[in-house]
Parts: C-alpha cells; sequence; structure tokens
C-alpha cells in the first residue's frame, strides 16, 4: 500500500502496539520534551513524527491505552499532536494504517476502545480470512518460506512431496500464516539436502510410536484414529500370511503393481494409495523394473 502510493518516497513507520507498557506509549507515538518525566533528559520525536509525509502502521492498535486513543483521535480529525510533557501543538500530515487481530467492534461494546476512533479509523475496512478459508494461497506461501529459508540455512530441497502439500491443504491451520511460515523452516531443517520434504517433518508426531492416535487419511487429513479397532483386520490378515509359506518381496511386488493399476498409472495418487511418498514409491517401482 505504501510502495504503491504518493506517499512511497516518504518514512514508513511500523509500531506494534502491544510491545510498548503502557505508561510509555504516547511518548513512544508522539514524542517527549526535556524534562517531561524522570529519565526525560532530551527532547525526542516520536513515531507519528518521524512517518511525517509518509505512513504509520499501527498494529494491535486495540492495545493502545484510553490517553492514547485520545490522542490518536485528535491526530486523525486536527492532524496535530502534543508531545508528552509539552505544551504546543504539531501539525503533521500522515496517513495511519491500523490493524487489530481482534474484533474492534466488540472491543468497543466491551468499552476497551472509544467508538468515535473506531468509526474515524474504519474508513476502509479491509478483512484478512484465515488461512483455512484461503487454501489457494497455500502452495504460493509454501514457495515464498522455502526460497526464504533455502537461503537463511544455506540448504536446497526439492520442495514439498504431493502427500505433504495434499496435508497442508487440508490442515486447519489455527496458527494462521505464522504457523504455516514455523512448519516450512521446520522442514528446511530437518530435511536432507536436494531432498524431497515429507509429511513427517511438518507433523512430527505422526512418526513418533508415543503419539498413536494420529494418523493421516488417504484425502490428505490428519485426525484420531482407534488403532486398536483398525488393526484387527491387519493383524489377522499377518497372521494367515505367516500360517503358510510367504515372501515379503513378492507381497510388497504385489501391492505396487495392484496400487499402479487402480491409480491408472498415475505414481503420486498410487503412492497416497499406500500410504507413501512419491519418491519412495518411484525408487520401488524403479527397483521392481530392474528385477
Amino acid at each position: 500500500m505504501h510502495d504503491s502510493s504518493d506517499r512511497s518516497d516518504k518514512p514508513f513507520v511500523a509500531v506494534n502496539c502491544a510491545c510498548i507498557p503502557p505508561d510509555l506509549i504516547e511518548a513512544e507515538l508522539f514524542g517527549v520534551e526535556k524534562g517531561a518525566f524522570t529519565g526525560a533528559t532530551q527532547s525526542r520525536e516520536g513515531k507519528f513524527e518521524r512517518a511525517n509525509g509518509g505512513t504509520i502502521f499501527l498494529d494491535e492498535v486495540v492495545e493502545l491505552s484510553p490517553r492514547a486513543q485520545a490522542a490518536l483521535l485528535r491526530v486523525l480529525q486536527e492532524g496535530e499532536f502534543e508531545r508528552v510533557g509539552d505544551n504546543r501543538m504539531r501539525s503533521i500530515d500522515v496517513r495511519v494504517v491500523a490493524a487489530t487481530n481482534e474484533d474492534l467492534e466488540d472491543a468497543v461494546r466491551n468499552g476497551r476502545f472509544r467508538a468515535d476512533l473506531f468509526y474515524r479509523l474504519n474508513v476502509y475496512p479491509v478483512h484478512i480470512p484465515p488461512l483455512r478459508e484461503r487454501i489457494e494461497d497455500i502452495p504460493l506461501l509454501i514457495t515464498h518460506f522455502l526460497e526464504k529459508y533455502h537461503t537463511l540455512y544455506n540448504k536446497r530441497t526439492l520442495g514439498v512431496s504431493d502427500r505433504a502439500m495434499q496435508t497442508l491443504t487440508h490442515y486447519k491451520w489455527p496458527g494462521n500464516i505464522r504457523e504455516l511460515e514455523n512448519m516450512i523452516e521446520r522442514g528446511v531443517i530437518l530435511a536432507d539436502n536436494n531432498h524431497t520434504i515429507d509429511l513427517e517433518s511438518f507433523f512430527p508426531s505422526l512418526a513418533e510410536p508415543s503419539h498413536p492416535l494420529h494418523s493421516l487419511s488417504r484425502s490428505g487429513s490428519i485426525h484420531e484414529a482407534e488403532p486398536a479397532a483398525g488393526s484387527a483386520p491387519l493383524q489377522q490378515l499377518c497372521e494367515q500370511l505367516l500360517s503358510q509359506p510367504f515372501s515379503l518381496e513378492d507381497m510388497e511386488n504385489q501391492l505396487l503393481q495392484q496400487a499402479m493399476e487402480k491409480a491408472e498409472g498415475n505414481v503420486s495418487k498410487a503412492a497416497r494409495l499406500l500410504g507413501m511418498t512419491r519418491p519412495q514409491l518411484a525408487y520401488r517401482l524403479k527397483k521392481l523394473e530392474a528385477g
């Protein structure tokens, strides 16, 4: 927004209101005059003065104190402010962009946020839906974060496996984009150079015996299964196979061939049917052809 505007050659100042102690918010935003309080040994400008002519971004604006909210309202309405400890008004021309992860209308109803300030800020609202409601963005975000962490860790992977990608698009993402970024970073750390990042790198609990209830459906969704009920037929099949002459290699080859037939020759689809990654299946098929 800032870079595409006629203010792009002027300052852009970002402020996380939640990280500033309540008793220092006004001084940080609007500056302070020397001697205004203990420790104020010199006058200094605040964030708004630094952003003069440009844009100031107030993140977590709901965390502003009541006094800071009143001062912000005056800046928006009159284009002027007063430094802490000063007795004169200063004019300013700054565009304010505010954001919060809370519903400001609820904050107004609960008395935490001024109604007049809310309506003044709410000139052009932009609602950003959670990641689970825009899964079409996930592959693009994954590509972006892979490039970022390939550079950071001086590694190069072959990207995300088909099975992992399918699961990532089915996941509910309670932590939104930050959770996705952290997951991609973990995947890059765990993966070997020039290897595909598989599902277990993103969801380590799937590979841990101490977490047997986490399972992966064929559609790619992660859920809690009941291993006792699901394992009985498999256990019976194992007992039946072991009660007579049996070749594990022949059994594996037959499974691979039937999976490929069912998937109509699509290796990625066959890999999902077998619960493995595409590279793992491709390796086994290559061994099968060589044999």
